[in-house]
């Protein structure tokens, strides 16, 4: 059935005032037609797209949207078959908690290659109920040109938010840069936040820094400055700034006062990260625990994970060992192989050799190849089997990135382990005790023994590199 666009004569300047962001006109426009004495169907229509105007602001316009359809219907009972009203039941029944087989099963009645304005509002159902998948899939198939101006840029968010769901960043980074784009006025702010969140998970920071640069704060409500401040807190610990990112933090923190929310529990989970870059591990431990009460679901191993890492820097193994046993009992966890290397770690620090070497060499299975085997060369340098464990840490300097922490700790202990042969390995104590050097710190507990290996090693080789024939 399609509307009979004569006796809807208020319908294209509701659309047209809420392409423009004006949305009090567009509300009064479409209110007051639906009360005028247009016949009851007109009611009924009007009706209904002012419960798919309320329907914009989600799960607070379900409040107002669902008497508005209710009165649709009441105006002409055959609207209760139009896909527009059976998107928009739907859709509200998502906001509301409805079952997400219910509400696929339901839109069945509203054919992707339909009313367009129906098959966007499924889409939007879908993505509420949680089936990213089917609700990118029905916007993919819809095409822009067919919707009203107001829904093209929504579109476009609306399928960023589906694509960053499904983890594919790229393409959501994409949607959220055509959503700024088409978008007018105010509603631009939150798609820059959404387009700068995108570019963050993709690593590109300077771009997604210039993103928000571009936001106006003005235009933002409270929990909206919270998510500026959180994602500049992350752009800023990604660069190396942790002081800068505590301070983004705690605004963020602010803002998001009292609040429940997975802004919440993001904003915590950036804290803890941040203190443990400053080596604060105490400050990072509270943050965790914080995450932790809030952490959906789907984020606790890893919350978990990140907390262990800074009770195992406190030294308090015991802690850390009963979070990790957790973690490891995951099997959906994404990185439980190092969790278990880590699992391995603690129980190596807390001398448990034989619990550490099982862990370990599970975690070696799984793919952990450079934490296993640092973890492994480490169990044989206690008990002096000096050439195994050798080995060991060459392959896990093999395994690792120059520079990264496994690679540093792997050459360190290269350099101590070949100082045990005294000058016969001279060569190796200098490789791995300068490449050492470069990436420890002077306040490091490492600087001064590595540099006394590097000394004898050259004074032990004359002054060269290696031993000359």
């Amino acid at each position: 059935m399609m509307f009979r666009r004569s006796r809807l004569a208020e319908l294209e300047p509701a659309q047209q005032a809420l392409a423009q962001g004006r949305y009090e006109v567009a509300f009064a426009l479409l209110e007051d037609a639906a009360r005028r004495p247009l016949g009851r169907t007109a009611q009924g229509q009007y009706w209904l797209h002012l419960a798919a105007v309320y329907a914009l602001y989600a799960d607070e316009g379900a409040e107002n949207g669902l008497p508005a359809l209710r009165k649709a219907v009441a105006c002409d009972a055959n609207l209760a078959d139009h896909p527009l009203y059976q998107a928009l039941f739907w859709e509200f029944a998502a906001y509301r908690g409805g079952g997400i087989g219910d509400i696929k099963r339901g839109l069945r009645a509203v054919p992707e290659d339909g009313e367009p304005i129906a098959a966007y509002h499924a889409a939007s159902a879908l993505l509420a109920v949680g089936a990213p998948k089917s609700a990118a899939k029905r916007l993919e198939a819809l095409p822009t040109d067919r919707l009203p101006v107001y829904l093209v840029w929504r579109h476009a968010s609306l399928l960023g938010q589906c694509r960053e769901a499904l983890g594919d960043w790229e393409a959501a980074a994409a949607s959220f840069s055509q959503a700024v784009e088409r978008c007018p006025g105010p509603d631009r702010e939150p798609e820059r936040l959404s387009l700068a969140g995108a570019l963050l998970e993709l690593g590109r920071i300077d771009e997604a820094l210039a993103a928000l640069e571009r936001v106006d704060e003005a235009q933002l409500q409270q929990e909206e400055r919270s998510v500026q401040r959180y994602l500049l807190g992350r752009a800023h610990l990604e660069r190396g700034n942790p002081n800068r990112a505590i301070e983004l933090l705690r605004e963020a923190e602010t803002f998001a006062d009292g609040d429940e929310s997975d802004q919440a529990y993001n904003v915590s989970l950036a804290l803890g990260q941040a203190w443990a870059a400053l080596g604060r591990f105490g400050e990072a431990s509270a943050a965790f625990d914080a995450a932790l009460v809030l952490a959906p679901a789907d984020q606790r191993a890893f919350t978990q994970h990140e907390a262990a890492y800074a009770l195992i820097e406190s030294e308090r193994m015991a802690e850390a060992d009963a979070l990790l046993s957790e973690v490891v009992s995951d099997p959906s966890y994404a990185h439980r192989a190092e969790a278990l290397a880590d699992l391995a770690d603690v129980r190596l620090k807390s001398g448990d050799f034989d619990g550490a070497e099982r862990l370990a060499e599970q975690a070696l299975e799984m793919g952990a190849t450079a934490s296993a085997c640092l973890c492994l060369g480490n169990i044989a340098y206690e008990y002096f089997r000096l050439d195994e464990a050798a080995s060991w840490f060459e392959q896990a300097v093999s395994a690792s990135t120059a520079g990264d922490a496994i690679w540093v700790s792997a050459h360190q202990l290269l350099a101590d382990v070949y100082a045990q042969y005294n000058d016969a390995r001279a060569d190796r104590v200098l490789h791995y005790a300068e490449a050492a050097l470069e990436f420890t710190d002077v306040g490091s507990d490492w600087y001064l023994p590595l540099r006394r290996y590097a000394l004898a090693a050259r004074r032990a080789l004359g002054g060269f590199d290696r031993l000359l024939n």
